[in-house]
């Protein structure tokens, strides 16, 4: 199975500098292999080993071929476009013209994910109101999760059963357009 994080073996140096940053042991050292390998089934995609690899042989699995792929494959596929995209495009005053841009990449719909906020917010609202003593780990990092999943798996009935913002504005834009679109967040 193709991990979320991989390393490049043309750019590592071998420094093991990413085997000392994992919180979680999944990277994998051995005599017989040239450079670490990292164990899908232990990685929570913290991020952790990106950020002090020096050659930068470390990085997140890309989605762009997996997205040009849903674009020539699916009539409808919604976009879920995350608030920070203003940071972005700073030089976009005019938001309807990136709406624009990205509809002409073949976007059948665009939709603001910040939306989705909300909607979980006022999930958890209602979870803490009547929690009735039980703690609750909240479900929308997806590295917790992971985590729990993973190394504590005891702790899964303390996660809230509340998706992720983007999971929320999935299932909207399910429900406004459809079950057969397609969404990229």
């Amino acid at each position: 199975m193709e991990g979320l994080v991989q390393i490049s073996e043309e750019k590592c140096k071998v420094c093991y500098a990413c085997v000392r940053a994992c919180p979680v042991n999944a990277i994998q050292v051995r005599s017989d292999m040239l450079v670490p390998r990292i164990k899908a089934n232990r990685c929570i995609g913290c991020g952790s080993c990106i950020r002090v690899c020096t050659p930068l042989a470390i990085h997140y699995k890309d989605g762009k071929e997996d997205c040009k792929k849903i674009l020539k494959e699916h009539k409808k596929v919604a976009v879920i476009i995350d608030p920070c995209i203003a940071a972005e495009f700073p030089d976009i005053t005019d938001y309807r013209k990136l709406v624009r841009m990205i509809r002409e990449l073949g976007f059948s719909y665009v939709v603001e994910g910040s939306f989705g906020v909300d909607l979980i917010a006022r999930e958890y609202k209602k979870l803490l109101e009547n929690f009735k003593g039980k703690y609750y780990i909240m479900a929308n990092d997806p590295v917790v999760v992971a985590y729990v999943e993973k190394f504590q798996p005891e702790l899964l009935p303390n996660l809230a059963n509340i998706v992720s913002p983007a999971i929320a504005m999935a299932n909207v834009v399910h429900e406004l357009y459809g079950k057969e679109t397609r969404v990229v967040y």
